[in-house]
C-alpha cells in the first residue's frame, strides 16, 4: 500500500512539473520585437490626386512582430513635411479594423490631408506618412517616416460649417434667411460619404439662385459661388439658374468635387412596420420640414383586422418610407438594428421599451436606411398613450439642428 502511495506522490509532483514547464513554455509576452517597414507608396513617390474619378489610394508596410506571436493592431499617421507626428493631421486604424497591414484611402480624403498640410488647390507639396504597431499595452511608431509628393485638384478641401443658397429659386428670398446645407458623413454601415459632401433637404421651384459660405457679406472669409454650365461649382457672384419641376430635394453639394445633385423626395409616409399599413402622409410644409395632422393607429393585438395571423403580441413598431428620385422605395428609420436592442452608430445605445420620457434624448433621430434596409431595421415604437389616439407626427430635415429628428404629438 505503500509503494502504490508513493508511486501516485510520484506521478502528482511528475504532472505539476509538466503542468508548469508548459506554463513558463507558453507564457504571453505581448512586447514587440521586430518593427515593420514602410513599402507603398515608395518614399518621394508623386501622386496626382483626382478627386472625381481616380481610384483609391492604397498605403502598405510589412508586419511587426510581438515576441509571443500575438496579434498586432496598426494605426496610420499623416503629417505635414518636417512633423514629428505629435500632432498628426490625419490618423486612422488601417483596413480590417486595424488588423491589416495596409490602409485604402480615398482621393477626396486624401485632397482633404493636402490642404491641410497648406498645399494650395492645383499646386504641389509634401506629406510624410507612418505606422504606429499596438501590441496589447505595448504601443510603437515604426522608424522614420515616409515622403509622398501631392499634387491637389481644384475645388475645396477644407470647408465651411455650412453652406447656404437664397434667390428666387429657393425658400430663402434674401441672404439674411438663406437655406442651409450641411457637411454630412458615414453613420450607418451602409453610408459611403466622402468628406466635403454638404446637404439639404428643401423646396425649389424654376427661378435662380445664389451659393454662399456664410449669411454675413462682411465677413472676412466670405465667399459667393455658381454652378456653370458644366454643372461644376465655381467662385463668383453670379446666379445659377434652376429649371427643374417644383418640388422637395435632397441638394448634395460635393466641394471636394465642385459638383451637385438634385434628386426629389416625395411621398414620405409613416407606416406600421409589421403589416406595412401606412397611418400617416406627410406633406411638405417648409423649413426642411414635412407633417402630417389627424393620424391613429389602434396598437395590434393578434386577431384585430389589420393584424397579420402571425402576431402573437401587442404590436406597434414604425418607420417611415419615402421616394427617392422618380421611382425608388427608400426607407428612414432610427438608429436600432432588427431586434431593437442594440445601435448601428457607434457611441449610442439601444433602447427596446415604449418611450416614457427615460430614452436617450437621440431616440428620435431619423437616419436614411436605403432602400435595402432589412424588415425590421430602425424600428421605432409608439408611446403606450398613442394607442388609439390622434396625433400629428413631424420629420424635420433642419441642417443646423444637431442632428435630423421626428416629433410625435398628441392631438
Amino acid at each position: 500500500m505503500k509503494t502504490i502511495f508513493k508511486s501516485l506522490m510520484m506521478l502528482m509532483i511528475l504532472s505539476v512539473s509538466f503542468i508548469s514547464c508548459d506554463s513558463e513554455e507558453y507564457e504571453l509576452d505581448p512586447e514587440i520585437v521586430e518593427m515593420g517597414n514602410l513599402e507603398s507608396p515608395s518614399n518621394n513617390e508623386s501622386i496626382s490626386i483626382n478627386t472625381e474619378s481616380g481610384s483609391n489610394i492604397i498605403f502598405s508596410w510589412s508586419p511587426a512582430q510581438s515576441a509571443d506571436g500575438g496579434a498586432i493592431s496598426y494605426m496610420i499617421k499623416f503629417d505635414e513635411e518636417g512633423g514629428d507626428f505629435s500632432d498628426p493631421l490625419y490618423t486612422s486604424v488601417s483596413d480590417n479594423g486595424g488588423g491589416a497591414t495596409k490602409f485604402t484611402m480615398s482621393p477626396s480624403r486624401l485632397n482633404v490631408i493636402a490642404a491641410q498640410a497648406g498645399i494650395p488647390q492645383l499646386e504641389t507639396g509634401n506629406i510624410i506618412w507612418t505606422v504606429e504597431a499596438t501590441s496589447s499595452y505595448f504601443r510603437e511608431n515604426f522608424p522614420g517616416s515616409s515622403t509622398v509628393s501631392l499634387t491637389r485638384p481644384e475645388g475645396l478641401a477644407i470647408f465651411p460649417d455650412f453652406m447656404y443658397i437664397y434667390g428666387s429659386a429657393t425658400e430663402a428670398s434674401s441672404i439674411n434667411n438663406a437655406v442651409a446645407f450641411k457637411e454630412i458623413s458615414n453613420q450607418l454601415p451602409s453610408d459611403n460619404i466622402e468628406p466635403g459632401v454638404f446637404e439639404s433637404i428643401t423646396k425649389l421651384t424654376p427661378g435662380e439662385f445664389y451659393i454662399v459660405n456664410g449669411r454675413d457679406e462682411s465677413s472676412e472669409d466670405f465667399t459667393s459661388y455658381y454652378v456653370n454650365e458644366e454643372g461644376k461649382i465655381r467662385a463668383g457672384d453670379q446666379a445659377t439658374a434652376f429649371d427643374m419641376e417644383e418640388a422637395v430635394y435632397r441638394i448634395r453639394m460635393d466641394l471636394a468635387k465642385a459638383t451637385i445633385t438634385y434628386t426629389k423626395v416625395s411621398n414620405l409616409r409613416l407606416y406600421i412596420m409589421a403589416n406595412d399599413i401606412t397611418k400617416a402622409e406627410l406633406e411638405y410644409v417648409g423649413d426642411h420640414t414635412f407633417e402630417a395632422t389627424g393620424a391613429y393607429f389602434d396598437f395590434l393585438v393578434p386577431g384585430a383586422p389589420e393584424a397579420p395571423s402571425w402576431l402573437g403580441w401587442e404590436e406597434e413598431r414604425y418607420r417611415f418610407k419615402f421616394q427617392l428620385g422618380d421611382d425608388q422605395t427608400s426607407y428612414l428609420g432610427s438608429y436600432h438594428n432588427d431586434a431593437l436592442n442594440g445601435s448601428l452608430v457607434p457611441g449610442l445605445d439601444g433602447y427596446n421599451g415604449r418611450p416614457d420620457g427615460g430614452e436617450p434624448d437621440y431616440y428620435n433621430n431619423v437616419y436614411f436606411l436605403g432602400p435595402e434596409a432589412s424588415y425590421w431595421q430602425g424600428a421605432y415604437k409608439f408611446p403606450s398613450s398613442y394607442n388609439g389616439a390622434t396625433f400629428t407626427v413631424r420629420v424635420v430635415f433642419d441642417p443646423m439642428a444637431a442632428h435630423y429628428y421626428h416629433e410625435l404629438i398628441l392631438e
